[in-house]
């Protein structure tokens, strides 16, 4: 046992006998914590619940398809709308800097004083654009204004370089300097300022690096349930208002390119399908005239009569038969369309896709949705732009993964064919001593019904397409922006505790750390 090992009763005594360091030290600490709560503005939240509602009377058509509505669940396809897949779509980056730009979020006017004020809304005297900047420029600059509309710019600022113009006007005019032209436009609230005059430091964010900044620190998105479809929207900021206004801002956004994107998805789903039809149609007419001609040559009115000769159950093999070949008709103009090179860049047609539980349907609508995104990029920039290389490089990927499961769930489907197949052979023994003509005719008869099924399933396809138009998927505002008048940060009473614990913990540090040295 070591003697010199100071034990807490000593330690407490040292504590005591050197309480006028702890009351300096909590003092210190307490006047700290003071002083950062009064030079820091505090923030408040506002939060909304938004229901994204489904477009379920599309999934009742499928209803009625019987087999080829099962093509969903060997191909693990999901169609019912994840919530998970809304909810990163509305925080998504493009949607984001869409609401940063409608909003002029990128612009921030501060006056500088012992805690600084952030001017928005009514606050807001007048308002700043710069001319000729990309969006990777930072601008900064010092605004004198007077009540009376007279100004003064000085202390410009682009990016790392510095500039002497001082600039002299009224608002209303646009300035010349060597970072551009500036306009200074009034708002409604000049008028109203409290003061005569004031600084104003103006400020021009790079939009992305804010889109950064919001989705890090200030938005959050979460769903609660994953089997309900309730999003709750939170959004802290300084100004209660701005908070309001981009939370309503980014549900008006996101509901604007849901809708976009659900016709465009549907406009690519009409013409492939419009397509395929016209195919069948050419099938189905040769196959009716050879089915015709063998039942008026052969005076059989229905070859399924024949079909009655099969052994127990063989009715039910010729179905099965018939719905598996349908199955992998449609599933192989699934993967032809994936496989087709000059459709590279073009949205998968989603509403080929029926109706289950699993992940190529959800691995459609993700491929679709970054397909969307980047196509949107090429619109305001180029295909060379590092972002569409990124998405380039997903969708490349995604693509791979969509036309491996659908080949999987091909080789799945031919593998329960030839069973079916093995089990047709055995009832066809039965039939030896029929005529060979009856047994041929009963082989054009099943692919007329496999066709027909096909072109049915194809043509409720295209009324859904149609019904998507009028029923699409929403979003409903349940809880508009709310929140509490209390501040959400800095939290006052958490400070001064902290302050508090840390005032008597610094000396009791000291005291330790003397006595174990002198140990």
């Amino acid at each position: 046992m070591n003697n010199n090992k100071m034990t807490l009763g000593e330690f407490l005594k040292e504590c005591y006998a050197k309480k006028g360091w702890f009351m300096i030290s909590v003092f210190v600490m307490i006047v700290l914590a003071v002083a950062y709560l009064v030079v820091t503005p505090p923030k408040y939240t506002k939060k909304a619940q938004v229901m994204v509602r489904d477009n379920n009377a599309l999934s009742g058509l499928m209803g009625q398809m019987g087999g080829l509505a099962e093509i969903g669940g060997l191909m693990g396809i999901g169609g019912s709308s994840n919530v998970y897949n809304e909810l990163h779509a509305m925080q998504s980056p493009w949607l984001l800097l869409t609401v940063v730009r409608q909003m002029n979020l990128d612009m921030s006017y501060v006056v500088k004083g012992i805690r600084n004020k952030d001017l928005y809304g009514e606050d807001l005297p007048v308002t700043v654009k710069f001319s000729n900047l990309t969006d990777e420029d930072d601008v900064s600059m010092k605004l004198d204004l007077k009540k009376n509309g007279e100004l003064k710019i000085y202390k410009l600022k682009k990016n790392k370089d510095k500039f002497d113009d001082e600039l002299t006007g009224r608002v209303g005019q646009t300035l010349k300097s060597s970072i551009g032209d500036i306009e200074i436009n009034a708002t409604p609230y000049l008028n109203k300022m409290e003061d005569d005059e004031m600084t104003i430091t103006v400020r021009r964010t790079e939009p992305m690096a804010l889109v950064d900044r919001i989705s890090k620190a200030n938005l959050t998105i979460a769903v609660e349930n994953r089997d309900a479809t309730i999003i709750d929207i939170k959004y802290k900021d300084v100004s209660k208002q701005r908070a309001t206004d981009v939370i309503n801002a980014v549900v008006a956004e996101y509901r604007k390119e849901s809708s976009e994107d659900q016709d465009a998805q549907t406009a690519v789903s009409e013409r492939y399908v419009a397509e395929r039809l016209a195919s069948l149609e050419n099938e189905l007419k040769g196959l009716d005239n050879r089915v015709a001609d063998y039942k008026s040559k052969t005076l059989i009115p229905d070859i399924e009569v024949m079909a009655k000769a099969y052994a127990d159950g063989a009715k039910d093999i010729s179905q099965a038969h018939m719905e598996l070949k349908s199955k992998i008709y449609l599933v192989e103009a699934i993967r032809d369309y994936l496989r087709d090179e000059s459709k590279k860049d073009e949205l998968l047609p989603a509403l080929l896709i029926t109706e289950k539980d699993g992940g190529l349907g959800d691995q459609v609508e993700a491929y679709n949705t970054i397909q969307l995104q980047r196509q949107k990029i090429i619109a305001s920039s180029s295909k060379e732009s590092p972002l569409v290389k990124d998405f380039d490089r997903q969708l490349s990927a995604m693509h791979d993964a969509v036309l491996a499961s659908a080949e999987n769930a091909i080789k799945q489907l031919k593998m329960q064919l030839k069973g079916v197949v093995e089990k047709e052979n055995e009832g066809k023994q039965l039939l030896a001593s029929a005529p060979k003509k009856y047994i041929a005719g009963l082989g054009d008869e099943r692919d007329w019904k496999v066709l027909n099924e096909v072109y049915v399933f194809l043509l409720q396809k295209r009324e859904e397409a149609q019904m998507s138009k009028a029923l699409k998927n929403d979003v409903r505002l349940l809880t508009p922006p709310l929140g509490e008048k209390k501040q959400t940060s800095p939290k006052k009473g958490s400070i001064l505790i902290c302050a508090f614990l840390l005032g008597l913990f610094i000396p009791a540090s000291v005291i330790a750390i003397k006595e174990k040295v002198k140990g």
